[in-house]
Formats: structure tokens, sequence, C-alpha cells
């Protein structure tokens, strides 16, 4: 008896939508203490890059990639913008606050309101500039090129990269260590993970770019998120060796 592929879909969907329930909600009433994730030296020392920029009246440069909202690049480059909102709270107290950059107007514009809605909960408005989100290419090469200068004329005290982008990501790290500035930085692209694992202070591999929004902010929703990920890991496993051994019986005539 074969079960189809829509139905098996639907039932990890609702799997997971009520894993996810239930943890967001024990999250909320009990606390997932943060100690329950493994430890993630980039994002560890993530509060140590915004406290010495607020300390040094530096800013923070924060890369969005050189992704385009609207492709298969928009899953890494939401995922910075959570954690730019989570950092940017502490990071707009200094005389400089934060300078973010990308290479497509969209996700500017999504980085103004972020930034926007930062300085708005913290009733100072009238401090946001509209310019901290810039397009600075609208090529991966451009986009690459105008990292290397970023540091040293906006007065850095950190750059951050955690989006969509190419080899072009060494220019960001190249011009961090120029004047050195330490660099964190993650992308959902495999060569530009390879070049950032060599170069940059504080590499962020694989699926870890994702876990952004439940190691810094520890909301309970993305801890809640990030629980359930791990659970529906572990049932799909067990039940791909079941369905392996299940299929194996039957080849042998034993089922």
């Amino acid at each position: 008896m074969s079960v189809s592929t829509p139905l098996v879909g639907l039932v990890v969907f609702l799997a997971f939508a009520m894993l996810l329930g239930l943890f967001t909600l024990l999250a909320r009433r009990k606390g997932v203490r943060p100690r329950v994730l493994r430890r993630i030296d980039a994002y560890q020392s993530l509060q140590a890059t915004v406290g010495t920029a607020v300390e040094t009246g530096k800013r923070l440069h924060f890369s969005l990639g050189s992704g385009t909202v609207g492709e298969t690049d928009t899953a890494a480059m939401v995922a910075g913008l959570v954690v730019l909102d989570q950092i940017s709270a502490a990071a707009a107290m200094s005389d400089r606050p934060p300078i973010v950059t990308t290479a497509d107007g969209t996700a500017m514009l999504l980085a103004q309101d972020v930034l926007r809605n930062v300085y708005a909960r913290q009733n100072a408005l009238n401090r946001f500039d509209p310019e901290s989100a810039q397009v600075v290419g609208q090529s991966p090469a451009a986009y690459g090129a105008a990292q290397t200068i970023l540091a040293r004329d906006e007065a850095v005290a950190g750059a951050l990269l955690l989006g969509s982008v190419g080899p072009e990501a060494a220019l960001l790290t190249e011009g961090g260590q120029r004047v050195g500035v330490t660099t964190l930085a993650g992308s959902d692209n495999l060569t530009a993970q390879a070049v950032l694992f060599a170069t940059a202070d504080h590499p962020v591999i694989g699926e870890d770019l994702f876990a952004g929004g439940a190691y810094v902010g520890h909301t309970p929703e993305h801890m809640g998120s990030l629980l359930a990920q791990d659970v529906m890991r572990v049932l799909v496993g067990i039940a791909i060796v079941l369905g392996v051994f299940a299929a194996t019986l039957r080849s042998l005539g034993l089922f």
C-alpha cells in the first residue's frame, strides 16, 4: 500500500505546526533557557561586537548581501533582517547608528523599516536616518567592491554579513581585516560559506544562518521554531529508517 506524496506532506506540515505551537507556548510560559541550544561561537561573540560599537562611538556595518527579494535568496535575507532587528536596539543608542548595505532596492526598504521600528520602540524616531540603509551596488561585483572601503570610511567597529552572497563575500572580510575590524559572516551560498570559513573572524556555517533569531534574541517564537525543527529532524529520520526496514522485509518476502 503506497501513500501519496501530498498526504505525506500534509502530515509533516501539521506535525511541525503542532510542535511549533507547543514549543512556543512552553517558551512563553516557562522560558526556554538559551542553554538548551548548542554553542555557536559566532553568535556568542556578537554581543561583544555590539558593545564595542556602543562604547567606542563607532558604527556597526550590517550587510544583507547581494541577493534579491522574491528570489531564492529571500529566506537568507529575512534571516539577516531578524538579527538586524534584534541587535539594532542596543546599537542605535550609540552616537553613530548601524549602517546597512544591500544590492537590492526592496531589501533596502525592508532594512529601513526595521530600523525605523527600532527607533519607534525607543521613542526616538527623530534620530532615525533613512540613509542608514543603502544600496551600494546593484551587481555582485560592484557590491563586493563597495565593501572594501566602508569599514574605513564609516569608522566601523564591526562588520556583519548575514544574507545571500557569492564569492565576493571575501571582499567584505578583507576590507575589515585591513582596518582591524572584527567580521562575522554567514551565507546560504556554498561557495561563499567556504570563502567565509577561511576569511571571517566568526563564520556562520550552513543552516546556523537561520538560527540567529533564537540565539541572539531568544524570542519564544524563534526558540519554538528551532526546537520544533530539531524534533522534526529526529522524527523524519526515524520514519526513513523504518521505511527502509519495511521495504527490505518486503523484498525478502517476509512482510
